[in-house]
């Protein structure tokens, strides 16, 4: 009569030993791993980012060196033209700011704040922009830069509206002896250049760049992140190094060359929390290696363990065999359980090998900037969430279609070439290109281009794109301003806190006689003195209610007396303080 019976219990299972020793031996072994690849990884992003931001200081120095250059270019073919040195000799103002106004028409001569002409050290004429009140400075612009033809950085007047700024002078040569007469000098105010800072922007991911002038923030900031804050960089420029991490944002801060020589002008880089998260994806990468590992000795440990497992299937076999024959039989089955343990374990670390790879998807969806796939067909094969908010569409409706269905028709030819320049092994930086067909609220991106490889092989190409709407607004809103002041009917003035002039537009000295130049800084009583027998006094009013509108007797020119309509308004800040007046006349 056949029979199964078990061996001796003094026989200890291998397997049950393999797992009791072996097992903890591997854990310490990858959490081993995983503190010195988390280690390494740090000391890696560190000085990648060291990197990645001498590189990006190094971009944005040739960068400057680019936007001088054409700026020099055009105000050295403009001083040696012979017929403004002869408008200057003759003393014919009119052809000579015709001259300098065409200048201004040229490219790169938009980008000129200051442009003037001087004569025996003195102003003679000039077409400086009527947003920046240099009208009384200009003898400190006329003798500060010392050499021609050499930029020079300087702050005009630090205790009254402190102005930086960027400027070049080119001597006139007489026609006919040579000899100096006078010299054409032009420079940009750092102060709210938007220009400047979109030209050393680009191709800066994730950068943020301030420009520095004695150690003070000059000028807005160019935005890559909306998580740093302006305390962000207060706390930078009071510490006083070069180099450091602040609140989770490296920084960097170095001098900016001019003339090839470094300046004061600097230049401070901080990066946002993208940084981060390409830290935590770069730790998540070496994490999956590190239990790759550990999988891979699992699966030695398993496959020796499948070798001690088939001695009992062996036997099974023997077993069933000598029954069918109806010989006596014994069949020893207790690692089938355990086998069964290391099957279970092996579809758990599978299961968390899976859920490694929906994180790192979910940081393609989580990422701030529009990325595109692009395939050899030039159709879309794969989009992350911001860039279907900006498409404003479903994602099944935009995977398979054309990309050249999306894009505004007449940047679509340059947008094509960059596309094609990349499916060659090639980046591409700063392609302006719009997206979307609406012209009543156009929303412009900035896209960088980069190939896709599969066994290195071009396959895609990633389309990445960062929103340059408000910046383009920004340049939009501020030529509108200074249009609407420039040709204004009516006279503006602008007082600060204490009641001093500021600013006045071209209305002022036509509807008064008075020049910005003589009243800087005079109270309103001054810039625009009351007759002898005017008692209204309308600040107390302004400061109780915020406005007062009335009119006034003024005496516009000495001995001339009129009757003016008369506006004033109180500005205040983000804490509540009147920080300006504005003040607006025009005769009755």
């Amino acid at each position: 009569m056949p029979s199964a019976t078990h061996n001796s219990p003094r026989a200890r299972p291998l397997l049950r030993l393999l797992l009791q020793v072996l097992l903890p031996a591997f854990l310490l072994l990858a959490a081993a791993l995983l503190v010195l690849t988390y280690r390494s990884t740090t000391s890696m992003v560190n000085d990648s980012i060291r990197h990645q931001l001498e590189e990006a200081n190094d971009r944005l120095q040739i960068l400057l060196d680019s936007y001088l250059s054409g700026l020099d270019a055009l105000l050295s073919a403009t001083a040696e033209q012979p017929e403004l040195a002869q408008n200057l000799s003759s003393g014919d103002r009119t052809a000579a700011r015709a001259r300098l106004q065409d200048t201004l028409g040229h490219r790169h001569g938009e980008h000129l704040d200051l442009l003037m002409l001087t004569q025996k050290g003195k102003p003679w004429a000039n077409m400086n922009s009527p947003l920046y009140m240099v009208e009384h400075r200009l003898n400190q612009l006329i003798t500060t830069p010392p050499l021609f033809q050499k930029w020079t950085s300087i702050e005009l007047d630090a205790s009254l509206n402190p102005l930086s700024i960027l400027l070049q002078r080119y001597p006139l040569l007489s026609p006919d002896s040579g000899r100096v007469i006078g010299s054409l000098i032009g420079g940009v105010v750092l102060n709210d250049n938007l220009s400047l800072l979109h030209q050393l922007g680009r191709g800066a991911n994730n950068l943020s760049i301030q420009l520095i002038m004695h150690g003070q923030a000059v000028g807005p900031m160019f935005f890559n992140n909306n998580d740093i804050t302006p305390d962000i960089v207060t706390q930078v420029l009071s510490g006083r190094r070069d180099y450091g991490k602040i609140r989770g944002h490296y920084f960097s801060v170095q001098p900016l060359r001019i003339n090839g020589e470094p300046s004061q002008l600097k230049v401070l880089l901080l990066t946002d929390n993208t940084i981060a998260q390409q830290l935590q994806q770069t730790y998540g990468h070496h994490t999956l290696l590190a239990l790759m590992l550990v999988l891979l000795a699992a699966l030695i440990l398993s496959i020796y363990t499948l070798k001690q497992i088939t001695i009992p299937l062996d036997g099974l076999t023997r077993f069933a065999t000598r029954v069918s024959h109806g010989k006596k039989a014994v069949f020893q089955p207790d690692r089938i359980q355990e086998f069964n343990f290391l099957g279970a374990s092996l579809e758990q670390m599978v299961s968390v090998l899976q859920q490694k790879e929906q994180r790192l998807a979910h940081l393609f969806d989580a990422a701030s900037s529009a990325t595109i796939i692009v395939g050899n067909d030039d159709c879309i094969q794969a989009l992350n969430l911001t860039a279907i908010q900006l498409f404003k569409q479903e994602q099944d409706q935009l995977i398979g279609t054309p990309i050249t269905r999306h894009f505004s028709p007449e940047q679509l030819a340059p947008l094509l070439q960059a596309i094609n320049q990349a499916r060659k092994g090639r980046r591409i930086d700063d392609i302006e290109a719009r997206l979307g067909s609406l012209p009543q609220r156009p929303r412009y991106q900035l896209w960088t281009l980069a190939p896709v490889f599969t066994n290195q092989v071009v396959t895609a190409v990633q389309l990445q794109g960062q929103d340059i709407s408000r910046l383009k607004q920004a340049e939009e809103s501020l030529q509108l301003n200074r249009l609407v002041l420039a040709n204004m009917l009516e006279a503006v003035m602008i007082f600060d806190r204490h009641q001093r002039l500021v600013y006045a537009n071209p209305a002022y000295h036509h509807l008064t006689g008075y020049t910005l130049d003589e009243m800087l800084g005079q109270p309103l009583g001054k810039a625009l003195p009351p007759a002898s027998d005017e008692q209204e006094s309308p600040w107390q009013h302004v400061d109780t209610h915020g406005h007062w509108q009335g009119e006034i007797n003024c005496q516009i020119r000495p001995g001339v007396t009129t009757r003016m309509r008369f506006s004033i308004r109180s500005l205040s800040n983000d804490h509540g303080e009147t920080s300006h007046y504005v003040a607006v006349f025009s005769e009755r």
